[in-house]
């Protein structure tokens, strides 16, 4: 959930002027900010990355792309696959990767109108039964003068 928005955060910094490794670095930096109980896996494993880099001077987006091949999500694998292979393009990946990153946003939409779809049909019920009872309560003054 949170790759969208760290592509955008890449985005910006590279519309700014920094090459791909700096932006990332920068991002990862902002990171660093964020208290350890509110940074979530995905951006401690960004912080991991971009720490592990400096500390051996391994290549930011190889290891980014390693930490992608062995998660199951095949978003992240995509993300970085893609910077790992256009990572030395320039300014030609910024295009591409503004697309990705409109894409990832669009499934990000569609996964949260399909949870609140199924919030709807798992609420259908409950309301029905309130609807029942309303009208047994509404009713049954009118019943009891009948009899």
């Amino acid at each position: 959930m949170e790759l969208p928005g760290f592509l955008d955060q890449v985005l910006l910094l590279m519309d700014s002027g920094l090459i791909l490794r700096d932006a990332f670095m920068k991002v990862a930096k902002e990171y660093e900010t964020v208290p350890a109980r509110d940074r979530g896996f995905f951006r401690g494993r960004v912080l991991d990355i971009a720490l592990n880099s400096r500390r051996t001077g391994d290549d930011v987006i190889a290891l980014f792309y390693d930490f992608s091949c062995r998660t199951d999500v095949k978003e992240l694998k995509k993300a970085g696959n893609f910077l790992y292979e256009n990572r030395n393009r320039g300014t030609e990946i910024w295009d591409r990767l503004s697309e990705l990153s409109e894409g990832l946003w669009q499934e990000r939409k569609r996964l949260c109108l399909e949870r609140m779809r199924i919030a709807e049909t798992k609420m259908s019920f409950p309301l029905g039964i309130m609807l029942i009872s309303l009208i047994l309560m509404t009713s049954a003054p009118a019943i009891m003068q009948i009899t």
